[in-house]
């Protein structure tokens, strides 16, 4: 995987966690919940990491594998190859 696609990746995912934990922190505020600061954090990575795996990644595979014309198999292969090497 080339430096720009890590890159792209990197900032795909925090393009999803940003502003999942943002919109997450203002609607706790404006519900007015006063619940501990570990229930919140536990409820928005509840939200967060699935939002991450099943769409912000498949979404940034899509991407990447459409800009070397491979499927995503082939993209998922290519990676496999790159850590073993």
């Amino acid at each position: 995987m080339s430096r720009s696609e890590r890159w792209l990746r990197l900032a795909g995912i925090w393009l999803t966690v940003y502003p999942s934990v943002a919109l997450m922190s203002y609607l706790l505020e404006w519900l007015d919940v006063d619940w501990p600061l570990w229930a919140e954090i536990l409820l928005t990575t509840a939200i967060t990491v699935p939002l991450i795996s099943w769409v912000s990644v498949p979404l940034i595979e899509r991407i990447l594998a459409r800009r070397r014309n491979e499927s995503r198999a082939e993209l998922k292969r290519d990676e496999a190859r790159d850590i073993r090497d």
